[in-house]
């Protein structure tokens, strides 16, 4: 049975910040469903609630005996707002003393990470006691800028926005607690999941191959989650060695070309004199957008040449210009939204009723470019690449998920799988997508897109487009 590991998340605030404390917890629910299931990991979030009564001491000693031995902690998260707390013999308030607990442990015992969030909003603040603890919370943040870095925020949204990237940002560096390296297992692409056929007699044994039948029934020949060890550089296609996200969010790459044409393609990203830098397309398991190349390095020993590239990111698609979408002609925002969806991952047609109405999805390239999308990206690349289904489900994985999330129509891809299914004439491909749609502004807007991905992720919705035509 697979060894799951489980990581404990403290969380600490004032009672002013609650919607903000349900944002931690449904993020945490969202990720045990996508990024930490693919890790084996497992997220528990911790917090007063989580404690029962006690008697003879006060209120927060309670609290530390029963949950606030903080080295047992990977994450510490505090949030504040215009409330500071109450009080305790010790500090300035429970989630002060706590704040003081973490330090503490992460000095001596390297562990837990403190991240720290501030509200910065207005608030209609009338009596002395609010006044008091706004003017707490400040000589608190005044005293944490000097020893860390905090993330300020406008509204819970913003929060939950913000937090969720970090903690996918942070359990994609997570390798045990060690290192931000990460190093992808030697084919682990070619490693395809073999998915069997559902019959009334399926087994649990591996499945073997038979004829295929004459009625037409389909089987799944390969099936991908990731790109494993795939990575896109400029539109083009590469297996890595390792892959490490510096603090910066710079990625530095090494790999080595497996002929002379990928060794030439890797010259060419070659940064330019000057402020003259290239910019390119990338995309990996993690993340996509248009990357800066800061350097190329290349050597060659024993006949094998070897690159190590260093990438800035200058624009993702976590940014402040996301799509908005307009109710239009009896459709919502969020079905226009999977229409145009569906449109960039399977050639769909809109409806026909909506016309006119239905907008332009546009495509971020390099250097301000944009490309207009009005057909499926598939067949381009099926007829690029000239490659066998199992080389070519991870490189259309990365295909997909850069297109996704540079049109600005998404602002995260949760759970993307794409398989090959093989029937007597027909090759097929299968997405089972859930993605969390681009944050807009107004609160109906957020409340839909939230329902709608929930939707997605958990009952894997699968959408087939044919490869027929160009097969």
């Amino acid at each position: 049975m697979p060894q799951v590991e489980k990581l404990k998340i403290f969380l600490a605030s004032p009672s002013d910040v609650a919607i903000e404390r349900r944002h931690v917890e449904k993020v945490k629910e969202e990720i045990n469903l996508t990024v930490a299931a693919d890790k084996g990991i497992v997220l528990e979030v911790v917090s007063s609630k989580n404690a029962f009564p006690g008697y003879g001491k006060d209120g927060q000693a309670i609290l530390n005996e029963q949950i606030g031995k903080m080295q047992e902690y990977e994450l510490f998260i505090g949030i504040m707002w215009n409330r500071i707390g109450t009080p305790t013999p010790r500090a300035k308030s429970g989630t002060a003393e706590e704040f003081g607990r973490a330090v503490k442990a992460l000095i001596r015992k390297g562990k837990p990470q403190v991240w720290f969030y501030f509200r910065e909003a207005p608030a209609h603040l009338t009596t002395k006691e609010d006044l008091r603890q706004r003017e707490e919370v400040l000589e608190f943040k005044a005293k944490f800028r000097g020893q860390g870095l905090f993330r300020e925020y406008e509204t819970p949204t913003n929060f939950r926005d913000q937090f969720r990237q970090h903690l996918t940002l942070w359990l994609n560096q997570h390798t045990g607690g060690a290192s931000q390296a990460r190093t992808v297992p030697k084919k682990q692409s070619e490693k395809i999941q073999e998915v069997k056929t559902t019959t009334s007699n399926t087994s649990s044994a591996t499945p073997r191959k038979s004829p295929a039948s004459k009625s037409g029934t389909s089987r799944s020949i390969g099936a991908v989650k990731n790109s494993g060890d795939w990575v896109m550089l400029n539109d083009k296609f590469f297996q890595i060695k390792s892959s490490v996200t510096q603090s910066d969010r710079s990625i530095i790459i090494q790999l080595s070309p497996k002929n002379m044409e990928q060794v030439a393609e890797l010259k060419s990203l070659h940064p330019g004199e000057f402020h003259n830098k290239k910019q390119i397309t990338y995309a990996d398991q993690h993340d996509a957008g248009i990357m800066e190349v800061s350097s190329v390095l290349s050597e060659s020993m024993a006949g094998k040449a070897s690159f190590k590239i260093t990438l800035k990111p200058i624009q993702r698609s976590q940014n402040n210009s996301f799509v908005m979408e307009v109710n239009s002609n009896n459709y919502s925002a969020d079905e226009i939204a999977e229409f145009r969806i569906r449109q960039i991952l399977l050639g769909e047609a809109p409806p026909k009723d909506i016309g006119r109405f239905f907008p332009i999805t546009q495509i971020i390239q390099p250097y301000n470019h944009t490309v207009e999308v009005t057909k499926g990206i598939f067949p381009e690349l099926w007829a690029k690449l000239q490659t066998q289904p199992r080389l070519f489900l991870p490189k259309a994985w990365l295909w997909a998920v850069y297109y996704l999330k540079m049109s600005q129509l998404v602002e995260d891809v949760l759970d993307l799988e794409l398989s090959s299914i093989k029937a007597i004439s027909v090759n097929k491909f299968t997405a089972a997508v859930g993605f969390d749609f681009a944050q807009p502004t107004r609160k109906s807007r957020v409340e839909r897109s939230d329902a709608l991905s929930r939707s997605l992720c958990r009952n894997s919705s699968t959408w087939v487009y044919s490869l027929s035509e160009i097969t």
